[in-house]
């Protein structure tokens, strides 16, 4: 392509359309380059959820301003369009694979508050990005799809982006948006170090008929299965319609046939009777360790690229808000280079690296590694009334082990050896806890 850009986005995921729409609307000549040929389609196992309406996660508090149709931003200062359904949930319940569970928030009195009640909401995710294209078509910016980018070269002041299909793109910085297949973060170096825990696999379906005792809730259930998995299942936005997933950090196992377990027989099997499975959606990543700089030779990585686990959609969004900002300064300043974007690096260090470390996030699931599926349906059993309600993913963790110290006694008393183990869980180190999952894993394809 002759023509050169000020900035080159790489990935049309929420973190790519944001990038491209503020460095558009900041009167930036934008490339957006994404591999799938409909951008908007949604072919991936998704659960769609905001987080939080509840609650502050990346330090903002996301409003879902139904009368203006947006998802507003106030901390940060700025909104993105968003014209479809939602349907709000109440209640954070997990669950042992024989029914005993840990509720954050109690679900009647949520439900009685309302909105004020809600712990957070399902969006439309392709509503969502259609929303964010249509602004990106009204400002201009350049779209190129679907072309697959291989890796970029640093020529003199310039970054080319080179795509498999053999198309070239010049500008002066990349935003790599391109999630955690990362193919920029790998042909940069910037793996290089990162921690590898196992590859995260999942099977989800989307079905109708789901019947379970809390309607609008997130449900967290640990089955009785050898290697550990786990089911996530929410709401969508339609009638009667929910998504439920089998999520493992093992691959290669057979999910479909987990499913199936889970569903026709045990505690659970109540609420599938009636339910029928419209779709399947899958998905497969590595879970690796945060990139701590994600910049190297005018290239910025944001969002699922840099992260440990999901940034979901607000940490996807406000990354990409953040970056393309950074490098409208850069461009303004003449400043080139690192210390051009200085704000986003410093920005990605004081609110993701500090606040939410890696070891911390996997030590978050670690549990089922630990524990037998008879240990975790014991030591739930104990906690008898919910917790408050919370939505932040890394803040639960610390309120549920709060709850847990309380029980410690009982479970030294009367478990000795369960006692023993969850003594030494914060000091076993990860590789040891997750060495099954990590010998089953795809580490060498981006650990380069």
């Amino acid at each position: 392509m002759a023509k050169e850009y000020d900035l080159i986005v790489v990935g049309a995921g929420p973190a790519g359309l944001m990038a491209a729409k503020t460095a558009g609307e900041n009167g930036l000549n934008v490339a957006l380059i994404e591999r799938k040929e409909r951008i908007t389609d949604i072919n991936r196992a998704c659960s769609m959820m905001l987080v939080s309406l509840a609650g502050k996660y990346l330090e903002e508090r996301v409003i879902l301003n139904v009368r203006e149709k947006r998802l507003c931003f106030p901390w940060y200062g700025f909104s993105i369009p968003y014209e479809g359904p939602h349907q709000d949930f109440y209640t954070w319940v997990i669950y042992a694979h024989n029914g005993h569970k840990i509720q954050l928030g109690d679900y009647q009195t949520n439900v009685k508050k309302g909105e004020a009640g809600r712990a957070t909401t399902v969006y439309n995710k392709e509503v969502l990005l259609k929303g964010l294209l249509k602004e990106i078509n009204a400002l201009k910016v350049d779209v190129f799809h679907p072309y697959n980018v291989v890796r970029t070269v640093k020529e003199g002041g310039k970054v080319r982006v080179v795509t498999r299909e053999g198309t070239s793109f010049k500008g002066t910085f990349v935003i790599g948006a391109d999630g955690r297949a990362s193919r920029l973060a790998s042909t940069l170096g910037l793996n290089r170090g990162r921690r590898f825990f196992g590859t995260a696999v999942t099977m989800g379906y989307e079905m109708v008929g789901v019947d379970p005792p809390e309607k609008y809730a997130l449900f967290q259930i640990f089955l009785n299965e050898d290697p550990p998995m786990r089911i996530w299942m929410t709401p969508r936005t339609g009638k009667d319609e929910h998504f439920a997933m089998v999520t493992s950090l093992t691959s290669g196992i057979d999910s479909a046939a987990a499913f199936e377990r889970f569903s026709k027989k045990g505690f659970f099997a109540s609420w599938f009777r009636k339910a029928e499975k419209k779709r399947t959606l899958t998905s497969a990543g590595n879970m690796l360790s945060h990139i701590e700089n994600p910049y190297k030779d005018q290239v910025i990585l944001i969002s699922d690229a840099v992260w440990c686990a999901e940034a979901e959609m607000t940490g996807a969004v406000i990354s990409g808000w953040k970056a393309a900002n950074a490098v409208t300064y850069a461009l303004v300043e003449g400043k080139i280079s690192r210390e051009g974007v200085k704000s986003y690096l410093d920005w990605w260090r004081k609110e993701v690296i500090e606040k939410y470390n890696d070891q911390d996030m996997m030590r978050n699931v670690a549990l089922p590694y630990v524990l037998t599926p008879d240990e975790i349906d014991f030591m739930f059993s104990l906690i008898k009334e919910p917790l408050p309600s919370i939505f932040d993913p890394y803040e639960t963790p610390k309120l549920i082990a709060g709850a847990l110290a309380e029980v410690m006694p009982i479970i030294a008393k009367e478990r000795p050896a369960m006692f023993q183990k969850l003594s030494k869980m914060g000091s076993i180190p990860l590789r040891k806890v997750f060495e099954g999952c990590i010998r089953a894993g795809f580490p060498s394809r981006v650990l380069c």
